[in-house]
């Protein structure tokens, strides 16, 4: 997989106010290689909402930032062994709680999830006995919120996962499922991309709303001080917040910013 950096010119200026380069650390965390316009390569750039808005953090906080681009599977896996400093856009669970640490004060973004489906087809979602039966795709390793899974346990439905987007669009168009459990704005960026926002539309309910996405630190990374990384962190999220520095960052990508 490439390794790519994210080395802003900007970064150099920071040492006037953080000390001497040679002084201050990196950190290497991992994004998805598959979620623009949250993380993503323009022109064989790192680029995206969540990789601009980690760097300007990273810069404020007084670190270096390397970002590589995993598979969301590989990412988790990563950041469970230690082998990054951390990750980007993870939804906090018991389970990932056990291997990262959720900077909770200031989560890096908000996602709405839901169903896309085929022009045309017949396909009702008000409640989740409307899926009896149905087979829903969704990427590798991604959970979906405690409803979904409930309903998925209890055998409601059925799940089909995909490496990606693209595989799990193309599955969609060959009928292997009923329909995609995906992020609004990260499904609807691809599908423009393809050209094929009128060939498959999303269903209004949603499976997940609002739902706060964080950076998180590994638990086994060898970084020292961890802690103190991650609340450096956190109070440069919330003044970015606070500032307009994430809405600007955010409203490059997408105008409902």
């Amino acid at each position: 997989m490439k390794f790519l950096t994210v080395f802003f010119a900007a970064v150099l200026t920071l040492t006037s106010f953080a000390g001497p380069v040679e002084a201050r650390k990196n950190l290497l965390f991992v994004a998805d290689a598959d979620f623009a316009p949250y993380s993503m390569l323009t022109e064989g750039v790192p680029a995206g909402i969540d990789v601009d808005v980690m760097a300007e953090a990273a810069k404020r906080a007084g670190y270096m930032l390397d970002i590589q681009f995993k598979p969301w599977d590989e990412l988790i896996e990563m950041v469970r062994k230690g082998e990054c400093d951390g990750a980007i856009g993870l939804f906090r669970n018991p389970e990932r709680e056990k291997f990262a640490m959720f900077m909770e004060a200031a989560p890096i973004h908000y996602s709405d999830y839901v169903l896309f489906t085929k022009v045309g087809s017949k396909f009702s979602f008000r409640t989740y006995d409307d899926l009896h039966g149905k087979t829903i795709g969704r990427i590798a390793g991604f959970t979906l919120g405690d409803e979904f899974e409930t309903a998925v346990a209890d055998g409601k439905l059925q799940i089909k996962e995909y490496p990606d987007i693209a595989a799990a669009i193309k599955g969609l168009l060959l009928n292997e499922i009923d329909a995609y459990a995906g992020n609004i704005d990260v499904t609807y960026y691809r599908l423009k991309t393809m050209g094929m926002t009128s060939s498959i539309v999303y269903l209004p309910k949603k499976i997940v709303e609002q739902k706060p996405a964080y950076m998180v630190m590994s638990r086994a990374s060898k970084m020292e001080d961890k802690d103190r990384v991650v609340q450096g962190l956190e109070r440069a999220l919330d003044q970015m917040r606070k500032d307009g520095t994430y809405n600007k960052i955010a409203r490059h990508y997408l105008l409902r910013f």
